[in-house]
């Protein structure tokens, strides 16, 4: 129960939520989510630079030369299971993956991150998930993971067949000096620097279920989904981790320590000089779907690019609309990019 009054407007904070009101009991949910989530998947992992990479791989490796590989990428402090309600769509002419990046997820944590070595992540499991055996994939990353997929762009695009970025923060580039989304931190800015940032350690799943939030704050309401990717990104923590609390413990699955340390750089307008074809997707709603960044997207995308606009959707699109999302991205694969020849 709220305890906002009736004749006060609810404030920011009573959206960061979903869950609380719930207990940490899962919410109903619909058939097609049961069965998505129900469908096998292959588990696998592979070594990138000393940490092992989890992911997971839906649709069979039949020989098939019309089933190309598509990658899906995840955000900041997420897990490969936000996609597992949506993979399966996708099977009927793909072979579908989902990748944990380091430090999230059930992938090891690294003691440095660079955006370097997780475009290394994405292609290592391009490959070791054969992806590529049918032709040239194509990579779908939301938010953080969209600026991961253009790096990918950037240094290797020739080897992808397209690349989808769904909702993710872009600013104005200059044509020939490119951007910086993130800015590493000057040596020495950080009083605590070296210090490894500890794990918030919770009594019980229950009460982190009811804490889950989604960054950047938003309403929900497919509280399945959200309940569903809460769940996922869990897990027991270790005796170490839980010091002077007595019991069993349990923390998030996603290293606490700052990745905003190393810097989120692209060379150049990728627009103007992508080595692979560009499509993407924003929520209507979505704060990163307003201001000159997006106009300056959409202005250099026409004719290029297409670009797709999700209704009544925040930044979280695939949670807001999820079947939309499906649909749109469904649509999109099935008519692009173009290809000429075999």
């Amino acid at each position: 129960m709220s305890d906002t009054k009736p004749d006060k407007k609810p404030e920011k904070k009573d959206l960061i939520r979903p869950l609380s009101h719930l207990g940490g009991q899962k919410p109903p949910a619909p058939d097609w989510f049961e069965k998505a989530i129900a469908t096998p998947s292959e588990e696998g992992a592979v070594e990138v630079a000393g940490a092992r990479i989890r992911y997971s791989v839906w649709g069979e490796d039949d020989g098939d030369e019309g089933r190309r590989g598509l990658l899906f990428v995840h955000g900041g402090r997420a897990h490969r299971n936000w996609w597992r309600p949506f993979a399966p769509f996708f099977t009927d002419n793909r072979r579908v993956a989902a990748l944990d990046l380091s430090g999230m997820g059930d992938s090891d944590w690294r003691e440095n991150y660079s955006l370097d070595l997780l475009v290394d992540e994405v292609f290592a499991v391009i490959d070791k998930a054969g992806l590529s055996n049918r032709g040239r994939p194509i990579v779908v990353g939301h938010s953080f993971g969209g600026w991961v997929t253009l790096a990918a762009v950037e240094r290797e695009g020739e080897r992808l067949g397209g690349a989808v970025v769904v909702d993710s923060p872009l600013g104005v580039p200059d044509p020939h000096e490119g951007y910086t989304v993130v800015k590493a931190k000057p040596a020495g800015s950080d009083p605590k620097a070296g210090e490894k940032p500890s794990a918030h350690v919770y009594a019980t799943k229950e009460e982190m279920i009811e804490r889950f939030r989604l960054l950047p704050n938003q309403p929900a309401e497919h509280l399945y989904l959200i309940d569903y990717i809460a769940r996922e990104g869990l897990r027991p923590a270790q005796p170490s981790e839980c010091g002077e609390q007595k019991g069993e413990g349990w923390t998030w699955k996603f290293d606490p320590g700052d990745k905003g340390a190393f810097e989120i750089h692209f060379e150049r307008d990728l627009l103007r000089a992508a080595r692979c074809p560009l499509a993407f997707i924003y929520g209507e709603k979505s704060a990163f779907a307003q201001g000159d960044g997006i106009s300056h997207l959409r202005e250099q995308a026409r004719g290029r690019s297409p670009f797709v606009m999700i209704p009544d959707a925040y930044h979280h699109l695939m949670m807001d609309q999820p079947l939309a999302f499906v649909s749109a991205l469904r649509t999109l694969l099935s008519a692009w990019p173009v290809r000429f020849g075999g």
